[in-house]
C-alpha cells in the first residue's frame, strides 16, 4: 500500500483546490509538478520552483536603470496546506520523479 510519505523526495504532479491565495508567492498556475520535501499535519512542504530577488533601488532609495538591477536566483521551500490539494498524481519508477527514500539509502558504517 502506498502512503503520502513514501513521495518524499519524488516530484509528483498537484492539483490545487485554490490557488489565487497562492498566486502571492508566486505560484500561478492550478495544476504542476513539484518536489516534495516533507509532510507534516499542516501540509506539504514543496520546493518553489523559482524565486528571484531583485535589488531594484540604491542605497538613497531611488530606483535603478534597468542594466544596474541585480537579481539573484534563491532556493526556497513553501507549505501547501491540505485545504488545497485537490489531487496529487505520483509516478512510481518513473525516471527523473521517483528517487530513492533516504531512509533506505545504504549509508553509514559497515561490519
Amino acid at each position: 500500500m502506498f502512503k503520502i510519505e513514501d513521495a518524499i523526495g519524488d516530484v509528483v504532479l498537484i492539483s490545487f483546490r485554490n490557488n489565487e491565495e497562492l498566486k502571492e508567492f508566486g505560484i500561478n498556475e492550478s495544476i504542476s509538478h513539484y518536489l516534495i520535501k516533507g509532510i507534516d499535519q499542516l501540509g506539504l512542504w514543496l520546493e518553489h520552483p523559482g524565486i528571484i530577488l531583485s535589488k531594484t533601488e540604491d542605497k538613497e532609495g531611488k530606483p535603478l536603470p534597468e542594466d544596474k538591477i541585480s537579481r539573484e536566483r534563491v532556493n526556497a521551500n513553501f507549505l501547501l496546506r491540505w485545504e488545497y490539494v485537490k489531487s496529487i498524481m505520483h509516478y512510481p519508477d518513473r525516471e527523473g520523479y521517483d528517487f530513492p527514500s533516504e531512509f533506505d539509502l545504504n549509508v553509514g558504517f559497515k561490519k
